[in-house]
């Protein structure tokens, strides 16, 4: 983000914000007081940014939408913050001290900790751009920003929170037992043909079915994790499902169709 001064300003006053206070005083995500619930329990949004002003006034904004926010500072005191409680959503500057965002973002990827991270940095170039999406982020916003963007581009964030937590949710119908689909009976030629997907998108479709994170298989395929992921949405939309755990049964379905409608033609 360029070069800061020494001492911070304390703006917050002059905007109408109350004074923020240190990352070791901030409570539990949990305990946030005055926080809007709508399908769930609010969903949490950690905000990692050195400015007090403006991390103040994100936390503010984010908390009128309804959103349960808390701020770090440093890029070491957020990744203890991530590790003692994820977030649904981050919110990500990448000038930090401690650890910066790019480090504290790779960080967070090999972790495991997939929730959506929005980077929102003065850094405006392309490689910087690059960079944090090959990293690992999903969505990039440039400082100066409007405050509707910033919270129209977060709500998108929500939405997909939202849906994958209620596509989790569902649990089977207690009556009698279904076997589960076993996907490793099919070939990567079997899926490309009933579900119209390439070979390598097919072998991330098995190794999805399988149960395997992005990382593991951008390891087992030796492919970059933002290249997994690229191809795990483009599978999900494919196939029309919005959870992973769907994978292995429409895998199943769509191939044992594609092979009745073959049998069909040939008599």
């Amino acid at each position: 983000m360029g070069q800061r001064p020494m001492a911070r300003r304390r703006a917050a006053s002059n905007c109408g914000f109350g004074e923020i206070a240190s990352v070791s005083q901030l409570p539990p995500f949990s305990s946030i007081p005055n926080a809007v619930h709508d399908v769930s329990p609010s969903l949490r949004i950690l905000i990692v940014e050195d400015h007090d002003d403006l991390a103040d006034a994100l936390r503010t904004n984010l908390r009128s939408e309804g959103y349960n926010a808390a701020v770090a500072s440093d890029g070491r005191q957020a990744l203890a913050m991530v590790r003692a409680e994820p977030p649904d959503i981050v919110v990500l500057d990448l000038g930090i001290p401690g650890l910066d965002g790019f480090a504290f973002l790779s960080r967070l990827r090999a972790e495991g900790q997939w929730c959506p991270v929005l980077i929102l940095s003065a850094r405006d170039s392309d490689s910087d751009k690059v960079e944090g999406f090959r990293l690992g982020a999903d969505d990039y916003v440039t400082k100066p920003f409007r405050t509707v963007e910033l919270m129209a581009r977060v709500d998108a964030m929500r939405r997909r929170v939202v849906r994958e937590r209620a596509a989790a949710s569902v649990q089977p119908v207690p009556t009698t037992a279904v076997p589960a689909p076993d996907a490793s009976l099919l070939t990567p030629q079997q899926i490309m043909g009933a579900c119209g997907l390439t070979l390598r998108q097919a072998e991330v479709a098995l190794l999805i079915a399988e149960g395997c994170s992005n990382p593991e298989i951008a390891e087992r395929l030796g492919i970059s994790r933002f290249t997994a992921r690229n191809h795990a949405e483009q599978i999900l939309a494919r196939l029309k499902v919005e959870s992973r755990w769907q994978v292995a049964r429409v895998l199943c379905d769509m191939v044992a169709a594609a092979a009745a409608e073959q049998k069909m033609k040939r008599r």
